[in-house]
């Protein structure tokens, strides 16, 4: 791992993301009134893979063509794909049957998927919107890039740790403008503990499918259609979030016995 690779990496996601969002702070704190481009929220989402695509142009030697091949390569065992096409669907039927226990009555189904942040959007127009957002946006870098750099020094626990430290700072702006994050309170404790272990799933998921982010993106977008949607942002939101953790740390601890067993 070169340490100035994943530094400038790191600089470059984070100007691109933050040169957006900004905007969006101002405008919200200051009253600044400063011109925005349609859905300047989800364009930031680009900044991981534009990052990517700059850092390994200015490595120069076949770097983009390596990344590219590699991060969006299908030549892995589909067994992966199913995984992150079933993992969403189970937490979803989970979450609903939560909401019911929880709320007396079943979610409103014509809603789901729904948000009024995408307003006028049908369901399969938002999933397609996380997906090439945040799923394909943050997964082309976040796993697609550094995440594979990082395993050229680390293991892939302590690797998935360090994205999901990245990773957790990256969204700092978002606080202190959209309402999501807004609204969290002390709740963004949980939204830490929960990202970080869900990035210890990607790890997983990725490292599994020879670190394309092809299963990673569309378990991303599901996971964000379940709990970013507005039928979804109360207990279904916070139930799937557990199972995740859950995961994170079987997985965690089974990453370790890992390195234990390879240390022998």
């Amino acid at each position: 791992m070169k340490k100035r690779k994943v530094l400038i990496y790191i600089i470059l996601s984070y100007g691109i993301t933050w040169a957006l969002w900004i905007p969006l702070l101002l405008n919200y704190q200051l009253g600044a009134d400063i011109p925005l481009l349609p859905g300047q929220f989800y364009l930031a989402s680009f900044g991981p893979i534009l990052g990517a695509i700059i850092t390994s142009l200015l490595c120069g030697g076949g770097e983009i063509r390596t990344w590219f091949k590699r991060t969006y390569s299908f030549q892995f065992s589909k067994k992966w794909l199913a995984i992150a096409v079933l993992m969403p669907i189970s937490y979803g039927i989970i979450g609903i049957a939560a909401h019911r226990l929880a709320m007396g009555v079943w979610p409103d189904f014509s809603r789901f998927g729904l948000t009024e942040k995408l307003p006028g959007f049908n369901l399969w127009q938002t999933a397609l919107v996380w997906i090439l957002t945040f799923g394909l946006g943050e997964e082309s870098g976040w796993r697609g890039f550094l995440l594979p750099e990082l395993t050229k020094r680390y293991s892939l626990r302590i690797s998935s740790l360090l994205v999901a430290l990245v990773w957790i700072f990256w969204h700092l702006p978002a606080f202190f403008f959209n309402p999501t994050y807004l609204n969290m309170g002390p709740g963004i404790i949980g939204w830490a503990i929960s990202l970080t272990f869900g990035s210890v799933l990607l790890a997983w998921l990725s490292n599994g499918s020879g670190f394309s982010v092809i299963p990673v993106l569309i378990w991303h977008g599901g996971f964000d259609l379940i709990t970013a949607s507005d039928e979804g942002a109360q207990v279904m939101a916070m139930v799937c979030s557990m199972l995740v953790i859950v995961q994170g740390i079987w997985l965690i601890r089974k990453m370790a016995r890992s390195e234990v067993k390879g240390q022998r």
